[in-house]
């Protein structure tokens, strides 16, 4: 089964919608953007989802002591990095704060960061193609404006780990309840 993350949850009516439709992790972004969350509403959500949905903190080149402020207030339990965050900045991560790490890739350093729990192609960011993603040989999240429409596609060509998905269940810039029944009805019949 592909798993599935939804990202960018910024508040607890779409803490509610990741409990209801149960996708395998939920996001929650601490780099500049519309869906920037700051530490007190991250809290918040966090105690409101489920516990056995892993709470993915997204980083573009922080501190490692936020990040560590994050994990050991149990606000999240995965790193997703964005940034230009090298080999020793993951092993720090995995072993001093021991959680996963999922590493954003491009073609530039399609194996940078293999000591990453998980990589990550940004479909609007990268262009790394199939046959590039085919030789990867970690277990891929595929992002970048995946919705209902187009995520059974995504995963016939890519065959990832799992999906990433924000704004592709969005509707006017708010999580929407059908959407994301759909995609992650859609994702877990892979």
């Amino acid at each position: 089964m592909v798993k599935i993350k939804i990202c960018g949850i910024t508040d607890l009516k779409e803490a509610a919608i990741i409990n209801q439709t149960q996708p395998d992790y939920f996001g929650l972004v601490f780099a500049s953007g519309s869906h920037l969350v700051d530490i007190d509403t991250a809290r918040k959500i966090r105690q409101a989802v489920d516990d056995d949905i892993p709470a993915v903190g997204v980083f573009v080149n922080a501190e490692f002591a936020f990040i560590k402020q994050l994990v050991d207030a149990k606000i999240i339990q995965v790193a997703q990095l964005h940034g230009s965050e090298n080999v020793e900045d993951i092993k720090r991560i995995q072993t001093e704060l021991n959680i996963p790490v999922i590493d954003v890739i491009n073609e530039d350093k399609l194996h940078r960061n293999s000591e990453a729990d998980y990589l990550m192609v940004d479909a609007r960011t990268s262009t790394v193609t199939k046959n590039q993603l085919n030789e990867v040989d970690s277990n891929l999240f595929v992002a970048g404006g995946i919705n209902p429409n187009n995520a059974q596609k995504i995963i016939d060509e890519t065959n990832p780990f799992a999906i990433d998905v924000s704004r592709g269940v969005e509707v006017d810039g708010n999580k929407n309840i059908e959407l994301v029944k759909a995609i992650v009805a859609v994702t877990h019949n892979n």
